[in-house]
This record gives structure tokens, sequence and C-alpha cells, in this order.
């Protein structure tokens, strides 16, 4: 949480360098009819797109690339599966109070009980969380954040921002975040602790995501594809899975079939 507003603090200050500046691709069109071709970016979720863009070379073309992606596959090749799911578990552990107070607020009472019952069941008999006895139980992992409290009632995503360092946020989930940190023990723990923490868990991410490196790197736009992708999954998170389809969706489903006709 703090690292995250480390990167966003470091995109703002780069913010009146980048952002505003016009992006030029040279054009082959002779000289005296035109000599670039200026690219403009529409996408309301989006009004951030030309610096989010720079920033997303920066994480991807250079972060990933020499340093996130050889350490994470090594990561996933030389450290034993028991010891990375391990430390996972604990650090997911620590967030399950969080999660109870967040579905409690949802009025989702079955599953605050169920993330409170994996709490005291893995912070016991699993050994602070190591283990995922709950899970073994039936009390399988669903934990909700607070930003996912906001969106339930009704508070909109919010711009796209892509943090340098840190990845792709919506505005919704920066501005809330820090309330998952109120509860114990996440409050209880050092900046530095924190740090660790959040360092261990994008790590686990990192290397869970291996499988998914070919879609990014064959996109045709992977920064479109990955804010796509990104947005959706939190609309995902906010509606259990059921996202509520679109009228427009539909419409422009309808007029498809009908061209197929």
């Amino acid at each position: 949480m703090k690292l995250k507003w480390i990167g966003v603090l470091l995109g703002c200050a780069l913010l009146p360098k980048v952002y505003g500046a016009e992006v030029a691709v040279p054009d082959t069109t002779p000289k005296d009819t035109a000599s670039a071709v200026k690219i403009t970016y529409e996408d309301p979720r989006d009004p951030f797109e030309g610096f989010n863009r720079v920033m997303w070379d920066f994480n991807y073309l250079y972060l990933d690339r020499y340093l996130y992606r050889p350490v994470a596959h090594g990561y996933n090749d030389y450290i034993p599966l028991p010891a990375k799911t391990g430390v996972n578990n604990f650090l997911q552990n620590l967030e399950e109070p969080s999660s109870v107070v967040n579905n409690l607020l949802q009025g989702k009472w079955g599953w605050a009980a169920n993330a409170g019952g994996r709490f005291t069941v893995n912070s016991t008999i699993g050994l602070l969380g190591v283990i995922d006895v709950a899970d073994m139980m039936g009390m399988t992992r669903k934990q909700d954040e607070f930003n996912e409290v906001l969106g339930y009632y009704g508070v909109p995503n919010g711009p796209y921002f892509m943090a340098p360092f840190a990845g792709p946020y919506i505005a919704r989930e920066l501005a809330s975040d820090w309330v998952d940190g109120l509860y114990f023990p996440l409050s209880e723990l050092t900046m530095w602790q924190s740090v660790l923490k959040w360092g261990l868990k994008s790590l686990h991410a990192r290397a869970s995501a291996i499988d998914q490196e070919r879609l990014v790197d064959n996109a045709l736009d992977p920064y479109a594809f990955v804010k796509d992708a990104y947005i959706q999954h939190m609309d995902y998170k906010v509606y259990d899975g059921n996202v509520p389809q679109k009228q427009e969706d539909d419409e422009l489903l309808d007029q498809y079939m009908q061209e197929l006709e």
C-alpha cells in the first residue's frame, strides 16, 4: 500500500512533463502534404492515456523485461511450491479481518462469517495461516477490499492510472486502499513490514501471471489489452462475478447478428 503511493507520487511528479505532450509519428506521405500524424486518445475511462502509455512503456519494456520477469521466472522455477504457497497463505491470512468488515458493510453476512472462520482456523490450526486448513474444510478464500464496498454502493471506478513501478490502478482503488490497513493485524505492521508484504505478494502474483505473458506480448496493443482486462477484473470483483450486461453492448450484439443474417 505505501509503495503503491510512492509510485503514484512519482507519476504525479512526471505528469506535467509528459502529459499534454503531443504524440507524433513520422508519416511516409510527401512533406508538402503532411509531416506528422497526431494521435489523440478518447477513452473516457482513461483521461490520462498519453501519460499512462509512457509509464506503461517504462514498466513493460524496461522494468518488467529486465527485472520483474527474470526474478519472477527464477522464483517460479527454483523456489519449492510448498514454500511459495505457505508464504502466500500467510500474507493472505493477514487480510482476512479487513475482509470481514468489508463483507459486513455490503451485507454479505455469509462471506463475512466465512472470512472470520478462515482467519480463526488458519491462525490456529493452520500455523498462523501458512497452511490453508480452512480451504480444506470447505471455506474458500474470497477477500473483499474497501474499494469494492464503494463500488457496491455505486461509486464509479474513476480514471484509470498507470503508476510507475507499481502498475495499473483505478482512482477508487487509490483513494480507498488505505482503509484496509486500519484493521488488525495490518494496522500493527511497520512501514518496512508493509513494504515487504507488498513485495512478496507482488512477486507471487507476477509469477502466477507467467502463463499470460504471451497474451500480452502478442496483443496488437498490449497497453489497451491490459487496461481492458484490469477494468473488467475490478468490475468482476465488485459484482462477485455477476457483472451486469450493458444495454449498449446488447444493441451492438443485436446489430451484429442482423448483419450476419
